[in-house]
């Protein structure tokens, strides 16, 4: 089951990547702002984003960030989206999957990406799995749960899990 989780969760990035890129720098702003939204289905980053004038800077830099990322991936991969994909329901990491599906047939950049996405599913799941099943065991995986599950145990996850979360944060600014 957490393998399928790591696979979700990774492929989700191509829609996603706001919510667990901006999740650090704007953790104080989400507890501030938006403490009555419960999380999943990116309802705080629908928040932050409503309250963008009164995010802290930091937090407003990781949105445009995010925001311009998920610029890129949609010029990249919106052809191929609208292609092989158009049937599909967005949400749940399912377009990711289905672009995954016909990884050999993607235009380059697209499958630039969605390879990069492989590496980090490989990455996470080897160095966060035994963590995920030890502390988040019984849990739902979808709607960054599993990840707030093992940063709420940051202190009692295994070096090579904490890794992968700073490395995750440093490469998305």
């Amino acid at each position: 089951m957490m393998r399928n989780f790591f696979l979700v969760a990774a492929l989700s990035l191509l829609a996603l990547p706001l919510s667990a890129r901006a999740q650090d720098a704007c953790r104080a702003d989400a507890e501030r702002l938006c403490k009555d939204i419960p999380p999943g289905g990116g309802r705080i980053i629908g928040c932050l984003k409503s309250h963008e004038a009164d995010l802290s800077p930091a937090c407003k830099e990781r949105m445009a960030a995010g925001k311009a990322r998920m610029e890129r991936v949609n010029e990249a991969c919106k052809p191929d989206v609208e292609k092989f994909c158009q049937e599909i329901k967005p949400g749940d990491g399912r377009i990711a999957a289905c672009l995954k599906s016909h990884d050999s047939e993607l235009a380059p950049a697209c499958h630039q990406i969605v390879d990069r996405v492989e590496t980090a599913i490989r990455e996470t799941h080897e160095a966060c799995n035994s963590d995920a099943e030890k502390f988040c065991q019984g849990m739902q995986p979808g709607g960054g749960r599993i990840r707030a599950c093992l940063k709420s145990h940051e202190a009692e996850i295994s070096e090579a899990c904490k890794a992968v979360f700073d490395h995750r944060g440093k490469s998305a600014k």
